[in-house]
């Protein structure tokens, strides 16, 4: 019985670190990146542009969560609406260094996006 408590202990921690690492702002700062590069079809010189865009963005964002969960005001509709916004401001930002083909590309990948998370929340 004991080896048995052991091993799921051991199995829900390991689980734990697994999604842990996908939180991690370095590996989401690169995959936004990537996404980004490939959906947009950027050169090394647009993604010199776009990075710093990014990593601000990022970083603005997990403070005002990390702010909003130690005043204890984390509620989804509200986390919904500042995500909505930051992004409204990064995409602006974005477009300001971006052609307008690209422009138009960052449009229909971040429709894109939302299309795909409407279908995994539905899945669930």
């Amino acid at each position: 019985m004991k080896k048995i408590l052991v091993f799921v202990l051991v199995t829900v921690l390991a689980m734990g670190s697994g999604s842990a690492q996908q939180r991690d702002p370095g590996i989401r700062l690169r995959a936004e990146i990537e996404g980004l590069t490939n959906a947009l079809n950027l050169s090394q010189e647009d993604v010199a542009k776009i990075t710093p865009i990014v990593t601000e963005a990022q970083t603005k964002q997990i403070e005002a969560f990390s702010k909003m969960r130690e005043e204890g005001k984390l509620d989804r509709f509200q986390m919904h609406d500042e995500i909505t916004k930051m992004r409204a401001e990064t995409d602006k930002k974005l477009k300001e260094v971006l052609t307008p083909e690209q422009g138009a590309k960052l449009d229909a990948h971040r429709k894109k996006q939302a299309q795909d998370k409407a279908k995994k929340m539905q899945g669930q």
